[in-house]
């Protein structure tokens, strides 16, 4: 496996090859994928009993189906007689699920119901009970669904830490809690899953660059304005990076994009310390380890006359298919009782800026495929890193809010991919 190395002139450089050695990645499914929570869904794609859609875990195929009881299970979708793909559907309804190949049927709660002529060609004896699917641990965050087949790893709370503390400012912003109205999206492109990760962890320099088309047309609003940015880092390998309006600390708290009438309630939902740090917000982005990833940003000047003002959210997860394809799914998440224009207009917000084809995120895919095309090299791979250089002496820095995390006062920063790729060389190492 190629080495992570900061070398002795203190250079933080990982070799690209980490990106386009497929003996790394088939380590990575199990040792960084298999031992973390990783998101499968929202619990409004599935809101009535036998509901279900069809996901993956790194790349194992599992299935988020709400159980005749109303529980929520995530199953692999795997026969156990042969191991045959059990549900070809990406969604739909079923109290059961059978395999196409010897018959074997599942009731949705994973439980192994019926085997054709299971007396008479496996004994009077033959005991189903231990041959149900396999079933995850599943655990909710303000509707997002997350799962592990890791029976040792901590609760999904203590797996957020404090990263929970800024991403309820943006999920708990409601008492009716948080909706997919649009459910998922979903599409595959050329390139490591690490790219993404990293890009949305905390990559604010590429903006500029990446992104001049869509700041020239104006895109960004009035979001490209003076700012004043954060970058954060949590333990388990989260990381953010959080922008705000520039203002005086005694201006009206404003929440861009929400409506007026309802910033009352986001003060009395959010604690005064998550209030202050939402106020005035442009964008925030960041990476739930190791492969979900959000983006928030307030309505940016529209395209549509007349179209209403609404904040975007938009939740993503990137599974690794291979070393050089990733699997993308987007969901927009929205406060459940907001008016239905308003989330429509999220949702053109989120299509114009990071659709499958929209202004950024074309741009970015664009860079991954061409990083792909170079970094397989031999001489790319081994002998030319990567660098993470940027802003590794921070000035001390008091933000604008008292909150949890290692706080850097660096807007344009590399500090959070360096902390992503420590946390992802350290989980690499420790389960050589």
């Amino acid at each position: 496996m190629p080495e992570l190395t900061v070398s002795v002139d203190d250079r933080f450089d990982v070799p690209r090859a980490y990106f386009a050695d497929a003996g790394v990645w088939r380590q990575e499914l199990e040792k960084v994928f298999r031992h973390s929570w990783l998101l499968v869904g929202h619990e409004s794609e599935v809101p009535a009993p036998g509901d279900y859609v069809t996901r993956k875990m790194g790349t194992d195929e599992v299935i988020l189906v709400r159980t005749e009881a109303g529980e929520l299970q995530v199953l692999l979708n795997a026969c156990t007689h042969r191991g045959t793909l059990l549900c070809k559907a990406d969604i739909g309804n079923s109290s059961h699920f059978r395999c196409g190949y010897h018959g074997w049927t599942f009731g949705n709660d994973g439980t192994l119901r019926g085997v054709p002529r299971g007396r008479e060609l496996y004994g009077k004896d033959f005991d189903k009970s231990s041959l149900g699917l396999r079933a995850a641990r599943v655990s909710s965050f303000h509707g997002l669904v997350f799962a592990t087949f890791d029976t040792e790893l901590c609760s999904l709370a203590e797996y957020l830490g404090d990263m929970a503390f800024y991403l309820e400012c943006m999920l708990g912003v409601s008492a009716a809690g948080t909706d997919a109205p649009y459910g998922s999206f979903r599409f595959t492109h050329l390139g490591n899953w690490k790219l993404e990760a990293d890009n949305l962890a905390g990559d604010g320099y590429h903006l500029r660059h990446a992104h001049r088309a869509g700041f020239e047309m104006g895109l960004m609003g009035a979001q490209a304005g003076a700012v004043e940015g954060v970058c954060v880092q949590f333990e388990h390998g989260h990381a953010l990076r959080a922008q705000r309006t520039a203002v005086d600390d005694d201006q009206p708290r404003a929440f861009p994009g929400y409506p007026e009438d309802r910033w009352p309630e986001i003060e009395q939902q959010l604690s005064p310390e998550q209030a202050r740090m939402f106020a005035h917000s442009t964008v925030v982005h960041g990476l739930v380890y190791p492969n979900m990833a959000f983006v928030h940003t307030p309505r940016a000047g529209g395209f549509d006359a007349g179209e209403t003002d609404a904040a975007m959210l938009q939740v993503r997860l990137f599974n690794p298919l291979g070393v050089n394809e990733t699997e993308e799914l987007n969901w927009l998440v929205t406060p459940a009782d907001y008016p239905e224009e308003w989330k429509l207009s999220a949702f053109k917000t989120m299509q114009r800026q990071h659709g499958a084809t929209a202004f950024f995120e074309s741009d970015d895919l664009e860079n991954f495929r061409r990083m792909l095309q170079v970094n397989g090299g031999v001489e790319t791979g081994h002998q030319v890193p990567a660098n993470f250089d940027l802003a590794r002496d921070v000035a001390p820095f008091t933000p604008w809010f008292d909150g949890p995390g290692s706080v850097v006062g660096a807007d344009i920063s590399e500090v959070n991919q360096r902390w992503f790729y420590r946390t992802y060389l350290a989980a690499m190492e420790d389960r050589a």
